[in-house]
């Protein structure tokens, strides 16, 4: 799995999308989604699961899976 930080903003949606076109789909998109605007970046896009930027950092400080 691959993960993109800041996946949801103009920079991080295009890896995302020169992912795809590589077939790459096995995709973790982290970022501040509580806005839900940037969730406009991800619509044509493929990705396994997106992440709260918060949440991701609680569970990597916790050690979670």
């Amino acid at each position: 799995m691959i993960i993109v930080t800041g996946g949801a903003g103009m920079i991080g949606s295009n890896i995302i999308k020169a992912l795809n076109e590589r077939g790459i789909t096995d995709i973790l998109v982290v970022d501040h989604l509580k806005n839900g605007r940037k969730f406009i970046n991800l619509v044509d896009l493929q990705i396994a699961d997106y992440m709260d930027r918060d949440d991701f950092l609680a569970q990597i400080m916790a050690g979670d899976d």
